[in-house]
């Protein structure tokens, strides 16, 4: 018969890292016409009436 172990797993270390964050403030949020996901006014183009860069990007 084989032998069994009582610890399934070697010793394992892994990191969790969270999630980076914008610092951009929500009070400047508008919706973005095309995707309609809230961007901050600084990821609307100046002139895409509306629509973030990234709905812009070719």
């Amino acid at each position: 018969m084989g032998h069994f172990s009582t610890d399934q797993l070697p010793d394992l270390h892994m990191e969790i890292l969270p999630p980076e964050r914008v610092e951009e403030s929500c009070t400047d949020a508008k919706a973005c016409l095309c995707c309609r996901r809230m961007r901050s006014a600084a990821r609307m183009d100046d002139d895409g009436c509306g629509i973030c860069d990234e709905c812009l990007a070719p």
